[in-house]
């Protein structure tokens, strides 16, 4: 199958897909059924009334209960069967949108409400927080079908490029000779970058698409497991591509400060457009390269606090502040999904010869002369790369080489997020603990038992 045809099927499957989601867009407005939290619209759902309270009693002694004692839980119904559930808040609240003007005094009170509860965190005591309806369209529309839209159309552009322009080839050919590009070192921590990012983009997509794209085939049950699995795996992958991401800094910073000779790139397209070969000049990095590190380091960095945020919710900010830094995070992060998707598609199979500067760390020597010409011929002020025999390029068998670097940055990278696995599991249980001194209700000799039992591998 030719490249070209390639790309053409891939533009009709994700354009199918494009047109999926526009018409689901289009679709009635999602709205939020009112309950009291308890009995979803059972018989019992009046606060007022004498089940209804104790069923809120219940759901108190439930937040105190520790979850992991030998004593037996609370009884508590947290939601009513279907049969004593009548679909009732749906149509009510409908009935309110109709007749807007005769209830404003229940939709359009717009203040913050703050109260008392049982639970220890001060945050909780919010009843209500009229920006949370904002945030709430944001996250459950804006972001979710605008990513969609996004990451979609930038994959057809991609696709339709390939079906127009065809794979960029050596306009020269394939030589006899290569140059050495990247170091070993610089390869597998290209490579543990690569794989951190990619874990947390596909665990962030679950977490935020998940419900609606995955939950109705996958099962409530396996989607909750999935999606547990994708936050622990987000947050602990998120410490070796941060480590990835300093230690590029280091490495590529001065090689990737911007020039007038960039703009120059951009206003000729980077060559692409073009079938002879012509390239205009650049260094060791041109200025599309250079978009995609600072793309990648600001984005990164971006995030690295942002997420920070989330791992540590009411820390630093309230409410606002949180609801802000989700969106935030949600947002760059679809940006940067996009962008990847772009320069993986321009190191695979968008251009030829690119793929092996990042797999061996050697490029033929005529890649390097037409799409690097300054760094290929010195005249960057840098030493000019040494020009080898292919068969003598790689100090070791070129697929040594390749899958070693490649190895080395992937076990890394594993390894870095099961250590922080272990981390995060430690603190939690300390938080944990700490939460068991600061409550009455729980006790340590309750709790740490059970705990050292279960891991021993003994009944409880």
């Amino acid at each position: 199958m030719s490249a070209r045809l390639a790309g053409l099927i891939v533009a009709l499957l994700v354009g199918a897909a494009f047109i999926a989601i526009v018409v689901a867009s289009r679709g009635p407005a999602t709205i939020v059924v009112p309950t009291n939290g308890v009995t979803a619209g059972g018989k019992a759902d009046n606060p007022a009334g004498v089940p209804a309270q104790g069923e809120l009693t219940a759901r108190t002694d439930m937040q105190r209960w520790p979850g992991e004692t030998a004593h037996t839980p609370p009884g508590v119904r947290a939601l009513g069967s279907p049969a004593s559930s009548p679909p009732v808040g749906e149509q009510r609240v409908r009935e309110w949108w109709a007749d807007k003007g005769a209830n404003q005094d229940i939709l359009d009170q717009s203040r913050f409400r703050e109260g008392l509860t049982s639970l220890p965190e001060p945050e909780r005591g919010v009843l209500v927080q009229p920006q949370g309806r904002t945030w709430r369209h944001l996250h459950t529309v804006t972001l979710f079908y605008g990513g969609a839209f996004y990451i979609l159309g930038v994959s057809i552009l991609i696709a339709l490029f390939l079906a127009v322009r065809g794979r960029i080839s050596i306009a020269e050919g394939e030589s006899s000779e290569a140059v050495k590009r990247f170091s070993a070192f610089e390869r597998a921590n290209h490579w543990l970058t690569a794989l951190s990012f990619l874990i947390m983009a596909l665990t962030g997509l679950v977490i935020l698409y998940g419900n609606s794209a995955i939950r109705p085939w996958l099962g409530a049950s396996l989607h909750a497991e999935l999606t547990r699995a994708s936050a622990w795996s987000h947050m602990t992958f998120a410490v070796p591509f941060v480590l990835g991401v300093l230690a590029m800094i280091a490495l590529w910073t001065r090689q990737n400060l911007w020039e007038g000779l960039d703009w120059q790139w951009l206003k000729r397209g980077g060559g692409f457009l073009r079938t002879d070969g012509k390239n205009p000049p650049a260094r060791k990095f041109n200025a599309g390269q250079k978009l995609v590190f600072w793309s990648v380091v600001l984005g990164g960095l971006s995030l690295t606090v942002t997420g920070a945020g989330m791992m540590f919710p009411f820390l630093w900010t309230g409410y606002t502040g949180m609801q802000i830094v989700q969106s935030l995070h949600a947002a760059i992060a679809l940006l940067m999904v996009g962008l990847i998707i772009g320069h993986i598609y321009i190191g695979t199979v968008g251009m030829e010869g690119a793929f092996s500067a990042m797999w061996s760390g050697w490029v033929d020597r005529n890649w390097a002369k037409e799409h690097h010409s300054l760094w290929y011929s010195g005249e960057d002020g840098e030493k000019r790369p040494a020009v080898v025999p292919i068969a003598a390029a790689p100090q070791s068998p070129p697929m040594t080489a390749a899958i070693g670097s490649f190895a080395i940055g992937i076990v890394v990278a594993i390894a870095i997020a099961v250590a922080m696995t272990g981390v995060f599991e430690a603190a939690t249980l300390g938080s944990a603990a700490r939460e068991a001194l600061s409550n009455p209700a729980v006790h340590l000799d309750n709790v740490m038992p059970r705990r050292s039992a279960s891991r021993s591998g003994s009944q409880p």
